[in-house]
């Protein structure tokens, strides 16, 4: 870690939190139009969809350079897997938990 590298993540770490905190602090002195709210509350659904679908659909970091090649990559059945127990019980927590349950059972029965 060098003293560059300190100086850009500090940099971007006050960056980013200017730019979070004014549309907190800025409510109190104007007001959003409703198209652009309207526009924002599409943006989490877009980051999420940029951060995972790449993940499960492209390479083969995490599980296969620590444990070694299968031949199904397991990513897209835990990924269909934890989709439905979304749809059906409508939670976090247990769409997280059959996802991860999934992915390791059909990396594991592979081996």
């Amino acid at each position: 870690m060098t003293l560059d590298f300190l100086f850009v993540v500090g940099l971007a770490g006050i960056i980013t939190l200017g730019l979070k905190s004014s549309f907190i602090e800025g409510q109190t002195y104007f007001t959003l139009p409703s198209w652009l709210v309207t526009a924002l509350e599409f943006v989490p659904p877009a980051v999420l969809c940029s951060l995972i679908v790449p993940s499960i659909f492209k390479g083969d970091p995490g599980l296969v350079q620590e444990f070694g090649q299968v031949a199904v990559d397991p990513k897209p059945i835990a990924a269909i897997l934890a989709a439905v127990a979304f749809f059906a019980t409508k939670r976090t927590i247990p769409t997280l938990v059959t996802g991860m349950i999934s992915l390791h059972l059909a990396y594991w029965l592979q081996l």
